[in-house]
This record gives C-alpha cells, structure tokens and sequence, in this order.
C-alpha cells in the first residue's frame, strides 16, 4: 500500500490482515482449518514467495516461518516481515560471516554452517512452515541448545517427523523442500504446481474423483455447473439425473459465484465434490441386499437420503438445536456433520427432554457404524441404507416423529399431513421401512 524509503527508517506499509498470523492461528483451539484450507494457505505462501525470487533483482526472504505470514479476514495469506531479507544479484550467491540471521528452527542448514546461500534457503523454511502448517504442531518442540539442534539437522540430517502425515505427495515435497542438497531443492513455482495437486487430494478422498478432478480440472477450486455436470457424467458413464435429482444435487453442492461485474454463475467447489462423494459416494457401488446383488450410484443414494423427511442436510449443531427447540421427546432429525466428512449426526429430543447429538460414520463400500447408547457396542452394516439403519436404533434412541423444517421436502410430492409436528408425507412412505 506504501513505503517509507528514508535511510534508516526502511518500512512498508501493508493493509490491516484481521486474523493475525498464522502460527496463532494454526495453533488457536478454536480455529476450524480443514486441511484443504491449510494447504491452500500453503499455496497462497508459495506464490508469495514466487513473486520475491521472481523479482529483479531477486528478494530472499531469510527469515520465513509462520509468524511471518498474515492472515486476512477471508483467510488469504500474505508474505510479511522483510526486516531480514537480501537483494541478490543475478547469478551470486550470499555468505553471512559474522551473524547467523532467522530463525533456528526454520533455519536451513547451510545458514547454520555459514556456508554461501541461494534462494534454496527459503524453500528449506517453506518446508519446515509446511510441516507445521499440515500438522499443526510445533517442529522440533525438545530443542533446547542451539549447537545440539545444528548438529542434528546439518549432521545427522534430522527433520521433523512424518508419521502422521498420511498423503504421500505431502511427504514426498517435504523431503524435496527440506533435502540438505540446496540444489536438490525445488523452485516455488514448481512448488505451487506441487501444492495444486495436492490440494485435490486433500479435498477429494474418493479415487475415482481424484481421477476425474486432475483429469478434468487441474488447478481449478472451481468449476461452473454447466460444464462440470456433463463431463462428470461422460467420466462416470452416469445418466442425466432428473430434475428432481439434480435440484438435491444442487441444494448440496452448488453454490453461487458472483463479483461486481459479471453476472452470478452456478458453481461447484472442489471441497464440496470431495464432501459430496464422502457423504454419498462412491460413485456407483456393488453391495448384496437381501440375497441379490444391485449395483447403486451416488445420485441413487443422495436422493434415498435426502427424500427421507428426518434429513435436514448440512446444518450445523447449533441450527439443529434451533429446530428441535420446543419439540417434545421423540422428535429427531438426521444432518450432515459440520466437522467431519462421511458422518451423519442424529440430533434428538431424549426422553428427558434434553437435545442429544450421536455420530454415525459412513464408509462407503462398508456401509455404516455407530455405538449404541446402551451398551456402548458397535452397531454397523455394509448392506443397509441409512434409511433402514436408522431403523435399526429407532428403539434405543427413542426415534418417533421426524421434525419438520428440512429444506429437502419441498422437492418431493406432499400427499397427506400427519402428527403434531405437522410432518409432510409422500406416496407410501413409512419412517423406517428398507425401501431405499
């Protein structure tokens, strides 16, 4: 936004970024950052950096950790904090002789030794950050004398721990971008590239869509519905749903993109693909029910569940206790979990009038899984739909009269009007029956 450049009094000046820093932010207790999110920030921090060692001359940024990087109040990052950096000429490398400038902890390990330093330095610390931004932990938290940590990195080369980290194409850029050979190192425009396809692997479990989104939408975290539809269709070898079908598609997983100029598009984001084919997928599934074998897609199971009058879609805890507020024991609804993808949450107005949330995790080709209120045993099934799986905890759980109010139900035919609560029935309905 500006610069002081009066010798002496070197500043820039920067808009006000409303959540702070990162390493707060990723560490603050109630900050909700799905790893999809994380790994966006990441991205946002390479193409920062891009810029720097794009510049000529070329910046170095010498001290680059999470505290150094602002979040904004829509929780885009912004690369901060030069106090430490360097113009280097084209094709010189830096030596620091008498001072070892940045941090230790993100310290590469030709700073450490006083060794010449390139711009690979940097992309040594982005892997530490990096670590730390998909973990969430703080690297080498025992680290207590500086000559012992300088021994274990540039020696022994020591770099935080993986264990935890699940994706291998995170773990095989970590080893890129934290290798103790600068040159081995990549560039932050390779990097960026990297962190796109990694970015779909985070948003999308499912195989199959992970295929489909590279294949179709590399590098896109978007993709408007009029193109999206027909070649996700021609990829699954699916037909057209319904307009019925497509309209519960559509409450689930379009949303609407529009900016001041251009008039608003429909659109479908690659996170709410990826919770979509976690919540309904996979996208077509073989199972056996009752002795003979159906082959189900996901639009199939999406309206099974979304035409049941319990189910009220992807309202969070708080809503649901909105909704069941004034209803008397018995009532109950079925919503999407706001924390984790492939669960189902029963929100219930319990016997003593108290409002109950209970978890029941889907797993795709091994159905569904939940505890039992009772004795604490696993209740699951890989036949069942979760029409008639409810079923199977209707008794335990006191589940009576769905609770009116779901967004779903004016897609369906409205026949008759039944109970206190004022609950819309279609056509041959009956709360619990296997028919789905």
């Amino acid at each position: 936004m500006g610069a002081c450049t009066v010798p002496g009094e070197m500043a820039i000046v920067t808009e006000l970024c409303h959540r702070g820093n990162l390493e707060t932010l990723l560490h603050h207790e109630k900050a909700q950052l799905s790893l999809y999110k994380r790994m966006e920030m990441a991205k946002e921090t390479a193409v920062g950096m891009a810029w720097l060692h794009g510049a000529d001359p070329q910046i170095i940024h010498r001290d680059l950790k999470p505290s150094n990087l602002l979040v904004d109040r829509h929780g885009q990052i912004k690369v901060c904090d030069f106090g430490l950096s360097a113009i280097k000429p084209a094709n010189e490398s830096l030596q620091y002789k008498e001072t070892i400038p940045g941090t230790p902890l993100w310290m590469p390990p030709e700073v450490m030794m006083g060794r010449k330093v390139t711009e690979k330095a940097d992309v040594y610390s982005y892997g530490i950050v990096l670590w730390e931004i998909v973990t969430q932990q703080i690297p080498f938290p025992d680290m207590k004398s500086f000559p012992k940590f300088r021994q274990m990195v540039c020696l022994n080369n020591v770099r935080p721990p993986m264990d935890d980290i699940k994706l291998p194409s995170v773990r095989n850029l970590l080893d890129l971008c934290w290798h103790k050979d600068p040159d081995t190192r990549p560039s932050f425009e390779e990097i960026v590239k990297m962190i796109e396809v990694i970015m779909i692997d985070c948003a999308i479990e499912d195989e199959q869509g992970r295929e489909f989104w590279k294949g179709t939408f590399p590098g896109q975290e978007y993709a408007p519905l009029d193109e999206f539809l027909p070649r996700f269709l021609e990829f699954s070898g699916l037909e057209t749903p319904d307009t019925v079908h497509l309209e519960v598609f559509k409450l689930l997983v379009v949303s609407e993109l529009s900016d001041n100029i251009m008039k608003p598009i429909d659109v479908v984001r690659i996170a709410d693909f990826g919770a979509f084919l976690q919540n309904f997928g996979p996208i077509t599934l073989q199972r056996e029910r009752r002795g003979k074998k159906e082959t189900v897609n996901v639009f199939q199971r999406m309206y099974g569940i979304c035409k049941q009058p319990w189910f009220h879609g992807d309202i969070s805890k708080n809503q649901a206790e909105t909704i069941l507020r004034g209803y008397k024991s018995g009532y109950f609804l079925v919503r999407l979990s706001t924390t984790v993808t492939g669960c189902f949450t029963i929100s219930r107005v319990t016997p003593k009038s108290t409002i109950h949330h209970h978890r029941i995790d889907y797993k795709g080709s091994k159905g569904y899984a939940t505890r039992s209120i009772v004795d604490k045993s696993i209740i699951s099934s890989s036949s069942k739909s979760l029409h008639s799986f409810i079923g199977l905890l209707k008794e335990d759980m006191h589940l009576e009269t769905p609770c009116p109010g779901s967004k779903f139900r004016v897609l369906f035919k409205v026949q008759q009007t039944i109970g206190p609560g004022g609950y819309d029935q279609d056509d041959n309905e009956t709360l619990f029956a296997d028919i789905d």
